[in-house]
């Protein structure tokens, strides 16, 4: 669907009525993102602009992935520099071991990240349904209209 905006400009609509973004926004202020944060809001964001369909309410997600992200990669940098003992497991005093916080955080973000992934459709699964375009039956009768028809009519 094609709107005209105010000044003339013929734009897309997606089927919500959002206006498909065109050109990624830079990162919203009041997030506050780091550099490493904002890397990945212009890495993920310009895929999903080549997708002809994030739309403005689709930024909070972009902003969440892009701390996700972020958070995940401190969190491996972390186990990786300490190693087993203190970067996956952390030992108490008493002798107790616990999966370390970072392990938590990692585990945490991955979840974070697939459940994003999958509202922007990045894994084979999910692009495959947001391609998928469903074709009617110009045989079989619109069960809404005939409502309308019937009521209206």
């Amino acid at each position: 669907m094609k709107i005209i905006k105010g000044d003339g400009e013929i734009t897309d609509v997606n089927k919500n009525l959002y206006e498909i973004l065109t050109k990624l926004p830079a990162p919203i202020q009041k997030f506050n993102l780091s550099k490493d944060q904002k890397y990945w809001y212009n890495f993920f964001g310009q895929q999903l602009i080549d997708t002809r369909k994030l739309t403005k309410p689709d930024l909070i997600h972009l902003h969440r992935l892009a701390t996700s992200v972020d958070y995940y990669v401190q969190a491996e940098i972390k186990i990786n520099e300490k190693g087993f003992d203190g970067g996956l497991i952390q030992t108490f005093k008493g002798g107790a071991t616990n999966v370390s916080g970072y392990v938590t955080v990692r585990e945490k973000m991955i979840k974070e990240i697939d459940e994003l992934s999958k509202h922007f459709g990045f894994s084979f699964k999910d692009r495959s349904k947001l391609v998928e375009v469903k074709t009617v039956d110009p045989a079989q009768g619109d069960l809404f209209e005939s409502f309308l028809n019937a009521n209206h009519g």
